[in-house]
């Protein structure tokens, strides 16, 4: 192979102008196909496809969570109901007259008058569909007789107070207060207890706290929008603050987000930012040329292009995830631009250079791309991604490399390279110090019964970067809570909205039971308000059966004679007789839609695309038994109970049992690949078990340290793996060479190998110094995983290699 590759590079050299033409075109040709890949942004592509998280991820598709942002107005005084009305009115007024109320969709805690109307006019003119079998018994006792000459009586008196004005239109056409009984069947669909309405707004019972929430507009949810309008709330609330005595904080998943990114955007400017200057100056230093950091970065820009542009043809679309994650992982095929630029350094020409770096350079590769490509067999989308995405990267970046590099470098021949701190290092002979050869043995084992002990922490909580102001607003917000209350969602689902609502009238009945069981503590459904069209035509029917006729005549005229008595117009009552005679009809999901106090659209989702209606309800349990009732609603047929952080758990704790069989199809993987290329059993055990002391040593470092695997490091874990291989191969390559032609070249291997440590401690282990918990976890993880690589291929595997081949040619 070496020499076809130096035959290549002389005809490239005798035809330079045609060889970076056909380079130029080659990568255009590689940009375009990226740029038509199409991406895709959903978060649930990391988790493993089963056949429980295929059913749950289609509902969850159609479930849209809005993740609502909570103004909690408070003060330190009680009943203090004036103040936080006014500030709350100053802040609605602000919110509104800005121009970034573009990006609100609505605003809820404040109910205008009209709504109120039209809320009360809505039941009344459908009071059937809201009446069940205990309010006809409530209502049969209130036409009787004594019953109905008293309420008459009470109608006299509310007309000829005060306010009579107000209230005639109501007492008129309704005297037995018969929509009171349909009114309550609202209540249902309120989750938070302990509040009540003061003055239009939502006001808890201390007098205290006053909540408003605001639902962003989705239209906007790209995330320099989301940073806009947090910026701009937060301005708001501060400036209002200043201004009042009572005080606002503001909580929502939102915020989370804009601060996480805010902060992830300022650790990686710092870290990265440090490590690219000194990453560069080393590089520099190291080889004498200032274009030095664009030679080596070149082959795998284009090696990251070409993966692109082959995943376009293959599928046509990409998980932005595994690019996320991958761009990390992409450091690793920087190593062979360093090996082959460090070899050429220390080699008397090209030809001498293609002869010792092309065969390990090559090995390497296909072992790594390999590894990365058995993220194929998992079953997660996103990581089947990553494994293409990184394992195509890594072979581009590699020939490349080996192509270009020998035509952009140029030294002199004449002039030898300067001894420098690397150089002194990787000639030191790490593997005859007897007391790190002991130290790592006996860690080594001692590891054997403490790897197991690492745990995988899947609560993505903690990888959240919790501002103080969150923090401190989120536990206001749980104080107004009465008891250690857990919030859990029910999707009740069908085919159809019919379908989906029948569901949701059954578990409508269980959650009814089941608080009156105080088997939860509150709920939210529209259940009670909502119906299927069979159940809107049995209640009509109801409706009809009961005001037969003789009956309906009889309390007419038993109120004609009351009012006659008290001096009321016989007409008086016409509203409430024409409610009695009325032909009442089903409703749609418009007609419920147009009443705006019922937030029909929080609860209900349709979903064209997945052919599926949700219904979702909300309830409230204590923390200890969550679990049991999560449990038992899922056994409900057409219900799904949806706890998202244990949802989360769950799914992502299964990545643990995933990548344990990704390090076994990789070890298989990586051992097939060292055959075929070594030939040599013993040579490819040589190369195997640094890997897997690495591994071990890695993991008890962890233990020790209390570092936990999470979904972010776990994956990174690869990109150890995958230098842990690579240094293996290329130590392997080296001391094979000078058995072979009595020519000393591992040092020269372990340079590079140094320079690819400093890359990547420099590229990922900075991180260490961030203050976002998921860059230092990805960091830390780094730094064990480099560090016992780079020591254990220095140190175990040369002391090996002459143990076994000492005997050997003994």
């Amino acid at each position: 192979m070496h020499k076809w590759l130096f035959q290549l590079y002389q005809y490239f050299q005798s035809h330079k102008s045609f060889a970076f033409l056909g380079f130029f075109l080659l990568v255009l040709c590689f940009v375009f196909g990226a740029s038509q890949l199409n991406f895709q942004e959903d978060i649930q592509q990391l988790i493993p496809k089963t056949e429980a998280s295929n059913r749950l991820q289609r509902i969850l598709k159609t479930v849209e969570f809005t993740d609502k942002i909570v103004v909690n107005i408070s003060s330190e005084k009680t009943h203090n109901e004036d103040s936080l009305v006014s500030y709350a009115e100053a802040f609605l007024q602000q919110i509104q007259q800005s121009p970034d109320s573009i990006f609100i969709e609505k605003i809820q805690g404040k109910v205008a008058d009209r709504e109120v109307q039209q809320t009360y006019d809505f039941i009344l003119e459908n009071l059937p569909l809201f009446l069940t079998d205990e309010d006809y018994e409530i209502i049969q006792q209130r036409i009787a007789k004594d019953s109905v000459q008293s309420s008459i009586e009470g109608v006299y008196k509310s007309l000829v107070s005060p306010s009579g004005i107000l209230t005639k239109r109501f007492v008129l056409n309704d005297p037995f207060q018969l929509s009171s009984l349909g009114l309550t069947k609202l209540k249902s669909l309120e989750l938070q207890t302990g509040f009540r309405i003061y003055k239009n707004f939502l006001v808890h019972k201390n007098g205290k706290n006053l909540l408003l929430l605001i639902t962003p507009n989705s239209n906007y949810s790209d995330a320099a929008s989301q940073a806009n309008f947090a910026d701009y709330l937060n301005s708001t609330v501060e400036k209002l603050n200043q201004k009042n005595d009572v005080k606002a904080s503001l909580f929502g998943s939102l915020l989370y987000s804009v601060a996480n990114a805010n902060q992830i955007k300022k650790d990686i400017l710092f870290t990265v930012g440090i490590a690219v200057f000194i990453l560069f100056g080393i590089l520099i230093f190291f080889y004498r040329k200032i274009y030095i950091p664009l030679v080596l970065f070149l082959p795998t820009l284009v090696g990251g292009i070409f993966a692109l542009a082959f995943i376009y043809v293959l599928n046509g679309e990409v998980s932005l995830i595994s690019l996320g994650i991958g761009a990390i992982l992409l450091g690793i095929s920087l190593d062979y631009s360093l090996h082959i630029l460090t070899h050429y350094r220390n080699q008397p020409n090209v030809k001498s250079l293609y002869k010792t770096i092309t065969k390990p350079v090559l090995i390497s590769c296909f072992t790594t791309a390999i590894a990365f490509f058995c993220l194929l067999f998992l079953n997660t989308e996103a990581l089947a991604d990553l494994g293409l995405f990184a394992g195509l990267s890594v072979i581009g970046s590699a020939m490349v490399a080996l192509f270009i590099i020998p035509h952009l470098y140029r030294k002199k021949d004449t002039i030898l390279p300067q001894q420098t701190f690397l150089d002194r290092l990787g000639a030191y002979e790490f593997s005859k110090n007897k007391l790190l050869l002991g130290s790592l043995g006996l860690a080594f084992l001692v590891g054997l019964f403490f790897m197991h002990k690492v745990e995988f922490n899947n609560d993505l909580a903690q990888l959240n970067y919790q501002p103080k102001v969150l923090i401190a607003a989120e536990k206001q917000l749980q104080a107004l809570e009465e008891g250690q209350n857990k919030t859990l969602y029910l999707a009740s689902y069908g085919n159809t909205l019919n379908d989906a609502l029948l569901t949701n009238q059954m578990l409508y009945k269980k959650l009814q039971k089941a608080k009156e069981n105080e088997a939860i503590t509150s709920f939210s459904s529209i259940g009670g308000v909502v119906l299927s069209t069979q159940e809107q035509q049995e209640r009509i029917e109801k409706w009809k059966n009961f005001w037969s006729v003789a009956k309906r005549e009889k309390l007419l005229q038993q109120i004609e004679t009351t009012s006659d008595s008290l001096g009321l117009k016989r007409n008086a009552f016409q509203g409430f007789e024409k409610l009695l005679k009325k032909d009442f009809r089903t409703l749609n999901l418009q007609d419920y839609q147009q009443v705006s106090n019922l937030f029909i659209d929080d609860f209900i989702q349709q979903s064209s695309e997945e052919n599926l209606v949700t219904i979702t309800s909300s309830i409230k349990v204590r923390q200890r038994i969550s679990a049991d009732v999560i449990e038992k609603f899922n056994q409900e047929e057409g219900v799904l109970a949806i706890d998202r952080k244990a949802m989360n758990e769950s799914f992502l704790g299964s990545l643990k049992d995933d990548f344990n069989e990704l390090l076994l199809y990789s070890f298989i993987a990586v051992f097939f690949i060292l055959i075929i290329s070594f030939r040599n059993l013993k040579l490819v055990f040589l190369t195997l078990i640094p890997i897997a002391i690495t591994w071990v040593l890695a993991l008890f470092i962890m233990y020790i340290l209390g570092i936990q695997f999470n979904v972010l490091n776990i994956i990174v874990s690869t990109f150890i793996f995958g230098l842990g291989v690579d240094y293996s191969i290329f130590i392997t390559s080296g001391l094979k060479y000078e058995l072979n032609h009595k020519n000393e070249v591992l040092s020269s291997y372990k340079t590079s190998i140094l320079l690819s440590v400093i890359t990547s401690l420099l590229g990922m282990g900075v991180m260490i110094f961030a203050q976002h918990p998921a860059l230092r976890s990805i960091a830390s993880v780094s730094l064990i995983g480099i560090f016992s690589a780079v020591l254990v291929s220095f140190t175990v595997q040369p002391f090996l290699f002459r143990l076994l081949y000492r005997k050997s040619n003994a």
